[in-house]
């Protein structure tokens, strides 16, 4: 290293200087370029549902010769051609780890559970355009193969060879995420495509390995040799490789916990050995990746865990450089004339065509509808990185010239951007809604289909008048609740809600039955337990998990890997669902089921409406744990999104949970009575009481509100309340007394003074008061203290005196609470 470059920037170095001796700085400035151009290109793609290898190729189309190539010196000092074998060299390393990857989704037990279906697609998707690939091939090979001068030219059966695959191929890493992104995993087209994917890729690694062996053999005896030789070394890795990775995944209890440094090391070695393996013997290596993927134990989360340790890394730096190194091979001048593009076109029609009517002749024959079978073909079409990757090869193996590159870089690119839109229009929602009906036998295919229920608003009908709230009919039927579940903090919280809801009998003490109000119980009364025979169901719970469905590829392993939504291997493999079930199963009249989604987070809400709409759900309750208590932006704005979606798409009622948690008079009367050991099962149920603080202005959510407590809270003779009103109508009011009535041992009714001038500062203290030393909730209707937002004072609104949290997604009332500090959980009821 000379003087200059040790002294740095100040010693006269160049750092766009290509320098073999110290090549670091403009390896930086390349991949940091590269990176986020990258990035910003995906931004606007991601939003047309484009996945992330469209924007590293077009990026890689920009920085080359194609657009920014035509900037003076640009090429020649950010990309100079004595830099580029290092670029190659970290790029092609992290093709290695990236199959590598690719190997660890492939789970050949989806292939075998639908073998038939599965290799018959996966047969017609890869037969029509191998063939089509050849004959096209041979004009190709005439026109540019020996007039581009390719360095080593090889034979045209080779040639027609390749060209056959590069046809056949389909990107199956692109093609789950696409099915994951449009919710297609569970259907039966998802289950068809990703099944006929996992054959697909298998057959076109080993055909790929193939074409390879052979181009780079001398002659037919060494080719035959490397064939051989690949095909013990794939033994070697099933029969003796992969039953020792199993037992030592096993024995450092990998297997349950995730892997070990030990197992990482042992992994990460498995995988250079094997690339290096295949290399050596004429096999491009990253087939050595691909096969090291495959051996690693799939069971549990070992599979995942390896693939969380190290899949940003590759996917957000080693990736970009690889595809971008595409793009700076790309070279669309090249494209230059009529016949060219002729080819190009030619090459994008054969592609399609043959890949959706092979595909969906298959997937007909199986006994698919026709849409569904054109849906099937039309995502077997997807090309993906797994056809740039092949092109790849192609190009450094002296099969294809830079013109034909050129081509077949454009058709993958045209191939995966319309992979989405064309399933998208084809194979819509309300379509697989009317399918699964039809395949349940709920509906005749001819009968006239609506998808879904028009969404009432905030005035229908089914808003509680004052009469229907001093109604004393028992609610009919089992109350049917969906819980959202996110954190597994909120667990603990939303168990003391959901006992609220369970009838009993009360607390025994000789004659009595119920509890009593605080004000009225005498200060010697002990907490008793009783046991209550089992009744019919009067809670139905469904948990409904929901994970963000990111673009690392663990999280979609995850989600391909749900099972049926109420499976226990569904349940066993998320603590968070198990927790909550396990608890549940010790409630009396009550059945607790969970599931699991793994979506994108900006569909929390719009999947959860839907899955309560498909359960007939009266309710969807949303836990949200707040740990700091004097907090001013507790509405982080995920769970704003959330909570405002399901205002707008919920069919049913929705009720927040804001757990605020126990204040220390709050825990010690939690407490009494009560030991460590049954903790969770008993706290919200049977063996403590709870009560709680309703303030109530005669809105439409506290009608609601008022009637919920009625029909379901109450029935739990355990709680009791304190009831605080302002100025409401003379129907609100009568309401209201018919309900404290019937419940005069438990209920005190307390009325604002007019003379309060400050309503909410007012139901501050309350709160803090009641939390203080009774209160464990405090029940509010969304639109308590002026829903309206307005300022000025009337007989039947309230001012609001504090500028709300963001959005006002909780209400006002609920909004100064917070940002006053008080502890305790606060129940938003907002009604459908």
């Amino acid at each position: 290293m000379t003087t200059s470059n040790q002294a740095g920037v100040f010693g006269g170095l160049n750092p766009t200087a290509y320098n073999a001796s110290n090549p670091l700085p403009l390896f930086i400035i390349q991949l940091v370029i590269i990176v986020v151009i990258c990035r910003l290109l995906h931004y606007p793609l991601s939003l047309l549902r484009q996945p992330r290898v469209i924007a590293e190729v077009i990026g890689g189309v920009l920085l080359g010769p194609s657009v920014m190539g035509h900037i003076p010196n640009f090429n020649n000092t950010i990309f100079p051609s004595a830099s580029m074998p290092l670029i190659t060299l970290v790029a092609n390393i992290g093709l290695v780890f990236f199959l590598f990857l690719v190997g660890l989704e492939v789970d050949i037990s989806l292939v075998l559970k639908n073998l038939r279906t599965a290799g018959s697609v996966a047969l017609a998707g890869m037969a029509l355009p191998f063939g089509l690939g050849v004959a096209v091939s041979y004009g190709l090979y005439r026109t540019y193969h020996v007039a581009d001068n390719v360095a080593g030219p090889v034979s045209f059966g080779l040639y027609a060879l390749f060209i056959g695959v590069a046809m056949a191929i389909t990107a199956f890493p692109v093609l789950a995420r696409i099915l994951t992104e449009l919710k297609l995993l569970s259907t039966n087209v998802g289950t068809v495509v990703l099944s006929a994917g996992v054959s697909n890729d298998i057959v076109g690694w080993v055909l790929l390995a193939l074409t390879v062996a052979l181009v780079n053999a001398s002659s037919g005896i060494v080719a035959l040799w490397v064939v051989l030789v690949s095909c013990g070394w794939i033994l070697f890795l099933l029969f003796i490789v992969k039953p020792i990775f199993r037992y030592a995944a096993r024995r450092s209890g990998s297997l349950d916990t995730g892997p070990t440094q030990f197992m990482m090391i042992f992994t990460f070695v498995i995988v250079l050995v094997s690339a290096f393996f295949t290399s050596i013997i004429g096999v491009h290596p990253i087939f050595g990746g691909f096969l090291a993927g495959m051996v690693v134990p799939h069971e549990r989360v070992f599979a995942v865990g390896v693939t969380e340790k190290i899949e940003d890394i590759i996917s957000l730096l080693f990736l970009p450089l690889y595809f971008a190194l595409s793009g700076l091979q790309t070279n669309l001048g090249l494209l230059d004339n009529g016949i060219t593009w002729g080819y190009t076109i030619a090459i994008i029609v054969i592609a399609m065509a043959t890949k959706i009517t092979g595909g969906t002749l298959a997937a007909k024959v199986n006994g698919l509808l026709w849409r569904e079978s054109l849906t099937v073909g039309t995502l077997m079409s997807c090309k993906g990185l797994v056809e740039l990757i092949v092109l790849n090869v192609g190009l450094q193996a002296g099969i294809l010239s830079q013109r034909v590159f050129t081509m077949f870089v454009v058709m993958a690119l045209v191939c995966t951007f319309l992979t989405t839109p064309l399933t998208t229009l084809l194979y819509p929602a309300w379509y697989q809604k009317k399918v699964a009906l039809w395949r349940r036998g709920e509906i005749n295919w001819n009968d006239p289909f609506v998808d879904m229920p028009t969404v009432p608003n905030r005035a229908d009908t089914r808003r509680p008048s004052a009469e229907t709230v001093r109604e004393d009919a028992a609610p009919v039927g089992p109350l049917k609740v969906l819980v959202m579940l996110t954190r597994l903090e909120s667990i603990t919280g939303i168990t003391v809600f959901l006992r609220l809801l369970i009838p009993n009998r009360g607390y025994a003490s000789g004659e009595q039955a119920q509890a009593i109000h605080p004000s009225r119980r005498s200060a010697s009364e002990k907490v008793d337990s009783i046991s209550i025979a089992r009744q019919s169901d009067a809670l139905m719970i469904h948990g409904l998990k929901l994970e963000e469905l990111t673009d690392r590829t663990s999280a979609l392993m995850r989600a391909s890997s749900i099972e049926d939504e109420d499976s226990p291997l569904s349940l066993r493999k998320d603590p968070i669902l198990q927790s909550f079930v396990s608890v549940g199963k010790f409630w009396d009249r009550s059945r607790i089921t969970g599931a699991k989604a793994i979506i994108p987070d900006h569909e929390f809400a719009e999947y959860t409406a839907s899955k309560a709409a498909d359960l007939d759900s009266d309710m969807v309750v949303v836990p949200w744990t707040v740990t700091n208590t004097a907090d001013s932006d507790f509405l982080t704005s995920k769970m704003i999104r959330i909570v405002k979606g399901l205002y707008e798409s919920a069919t049913c009622d929705v009720v927040v949970v804001l757990d605020r948690g126990f204040d220390d008079a709050a825990v010690e009367r939690v407490n009494e009575g009560n030991n460590a050991a049954n903790w969770m099962f008993t706290r919200g149920g049977h063996g403590e009481r709870h009560h709680i603080l309703f303030p109530f202005f005669g809105n439409k959510d506290d009608l609601e509100a008022l009637k919920f407590l009625k029909e379901r809270v109450f029935g739990n003779k355990d709680v009791t309340a304190t009831i605080v009103h302002g100025s409401i109508d003379t129907d609100s009011h009568d309401s209201l007394l018919s309900f404290t009535s019937a419940y005069s041992e438990r209920i005190v009714l307390e009325s604002i003074d007019s003379n309060v001038t400050d309503v909410s500062q007012y139901l501050l203290r309350k709160a803090k008061q009641e939390i203080q030393s009774s209160s464990d909730f405090i029940v509010l209707g969304r639109e308590a203290v002026g829903g309206a937002r307005t300022q000025s004072t009337s007989s039947s609104s309230l001012p609001v005196v504090v500028e709300s949290t963001p959005l006002n997604v909780l209400g006002d009332l609920a909004d100064r609470l917070v940002a006053g500090g008080v502890l305790g959980s606060i129940i938003v009821y907002w009604a459908k």
